[in-house]
């Protein structure tokens, strides 16, 4: 199976598609052939890998895809006709990119938004640990991101704690890789999720001693991993709307764990995997290709409920409210 090293949920302003007046269209020219061709490699490699590859009405999006691509006398021109291809796969994760990471085509069905009051509590014998999006994905700053969660929690540990507050409420996804690295102390060794693949191919991530893991391979190390004085403490995990991709994860990563209770919002619905595609421009195809499932195999793909729905504006108090009932 394929490897899978990020998630990603970007969003940009598309690059304009116009043409400049008074060009010259040559269906026969090398610029029109070469726009045809990179249209049909993207719906090729769509048709191979989408995890919604069964599901799709291939016949409708390639007769549809065509007829706008037709129109398009250049590469550039054709990033309609591939947001169109995105629309009909489905998946509301997919997306083109530049090789810089600059948005072309997306196509998103959902809506991941939700207002919230992010108020840390301050109260003693409470643990809070706040993990948002995370994007970049340099081996050094993969490191300092998980290392510097890991710091968080080895400051606030203490055998008289009650318990520990993750908050991904605000987790915009990206690299969920220095995310699980991070949390690691609080999520315990072992295997923590797996991803299937279009044909059921199955791949597992987990911690393990300060490191994040895809299957056997390490990912994310922090160099002097924290133990938790309580190796079991009670967890209270906070979600939203706003937690997307990678976000979910990291929720999903808490999921089947008796001493875990999560609470707010069910997730936005984008617990799937991409993986990168480099085209033949040298622009990235990132195609979900996997459906997220928890430790026990148990499949997601959509939004990941919480246990306990609750307001945005009482979902800390009703946390410690559990946290501190004994």
């Amino acid at each position: 199976m394929t490897r899978i090293i990020s998630i990603f949920l970007i969003s940009f302003t598309l690059f304009s598609c116009g043409t400049d007046k008074g060009e010259t269209r040559d269906k026969n020219s090398t610029e029109y052939q070469q726009a045809q061709n990179y249209v049909n490699e993207i719906v090729q490699i769509m048709k191979e890998h989408a995890i919604t590859r069964d599901e799709v009405d291939w016949g409708n999006l390639e007769s549809e895809v065509s007829a706008m691509a037709a129109k398009a006398y250049t590469i550039k021109e054709t990033y309609a006709a591939v947001t169109k291809a995105l629309e009909l796969l489905g998946t509301s994760h997919s997306f083109l990119t530049t090789d810089s990471g600059q948005l072309l085509a997306n196509y998103n069905r959902l809506v991941c938004s939700q207002t919230l009051q992010m108020n840390e509590p301050l109260i003693e014998n409470i643990g809070y640990i706040r993990v948002d999006g995370y994007t970049t994905s340099s081996d050094s700053s993969d490191q300092e991101f998980a290392t510097n969660i890991q710091k968080q929690i080895s400051e606030q540990d203490s055998a008289s704690l009650d318990g520990w507050v993750v908050d991904l409420r605000n987790n915009s996804g990206g690299n969920m890789w220095p995310m699980i690295a991070g949390l690691g102390p609080l999520l315990g060794d072992g295997v923590l999720g797996h991803f299937f693949d279009v044909n059921e191919n199955i791949e597992s991530w987990s911690y393990e001693n300060g490191s994040s893991f895809l299957g056997e391979n390490k990912v994310v190390t922090v160099e002097e991993p924290y133990t938790l004085l309580n190796p079991l403490p009670k967890i209270a995990v906070l979600s939203s709307r706003r937690a997307v991709s990678s976000g979910e994860a990291s929720l999903i990563a808490f999921k089947k764990q008796y001493n875990v209770k999560s609470f707010g919002t069910d997730s936005c619905g984008l617990s799937t995997g991409n993986q990168a595609f480099v085209l033949s421009d040298g622009s990235m195809l990132y195609l979900t290709t996997t459906i997220m499932a928890d430790r026990e195999q148990v499949k997601y793909g959509n939004r990941v409920l919480v246990d306990q729905t609750v307001d945005a504006s009482e979902v800390i108090n009703k946390a410690i409210e559990w946290l501190q009932n004994n």
